[in-house]
């Protein structure tokens, strides 16, 4: 069965181009798309979809409103915030109001691929560039806490972006692109990640990652 998509931004372009990945999904069907926070309101109400993509500066509705209005509609619809803002104020407004993801507009197509995948499973999916604005605010500490502490092991930030980002299926030098860093130390991240953990081989850290590293329990 394949996820039923409303996709939602001011620009014509932008929804072309991301419609076009997501259609290419063979588990992605786009239903509709629109323009405005009003249009997605009434879209949602009228088609009932798994998912929605909403851009946080649309006109009409902001992104908090039309949010709360989705969730009050139907709260089975997951929301998932696609926007190149991760402005401090709007990543708490939003996570408060119910989104299931924040993806950064700057990040990787394959950011927003997973975030569409495993939205349903009641989750929230950070872009690596919001988990740091999201952990100022307070909003994840007590699920980092939980997901990223083993024993007496704490990570330190970095370190959990990158526990993040191999979760993901980043390379070496997409993560090395991501923080704007070299190579050799996203190398050095990983060898000490592996440490820090008592894991021994990459595909041990990448199945730790997986179980704990990439989203945050809602």
């Amino acid at each position: 069965m394949r996820v039923s998509i409303i996709l939602a931004d001011d620009y014509h372009l932008v929804r072309e181009c991301v419609g076009a990945l997501l259609r290419n999904q063979p588990d992605f069907e786009v239903v509709d798309e629109c323009s405005t926070g009003h249009q997605l309101v009434e879209l949602v109400e009228l088609r009932r979809p798994q998912v929605v993509i909403v851009e946080v500066a649309m006109s009409g509705l902001d992104a908090i409103e039309t949010t709360r209005r989705i969730k009050a509609l139907s709260r089975e619809t997951r929301i998932i915030v696609l926007s190149r803002n991760n402005d401090v104020h709007c990543v708490r407004g939003l996570l408060e109001a119910g989104v299931s993801a924040y993806v950064l507009k700057s990040g990787f197509a394959n950011d927003l691929i997973y975030a569409v995948r495993h939205s349903t499973a009641n989750k929230v999916h950070l872009s690596p560039g919001v988990v740091v604005v999201a952990q100022k605010t307070g909003e994840v500490d007590t699920a980092s806490d939980k997901a990223y502490t083993n024993g007496a092991t704490r990570l330190s930030p970095r370190q959990l972006q990158v526990l993040g980002m191999i979760a993901e299926g980043y390379s070496s030098k997409e993560i090395a692109a991501a923080f704007g860093i070299s190579e050799s130390t996203v190398k050095s991240h990983r060898k000490n990640l592996m440490e820090k953990l008592n894991i021994h081989d990459r595909v041990e850290l990448t199945r730790h990652a997986i179980r704990t590293g990439l989203t945050l329990d809602k």
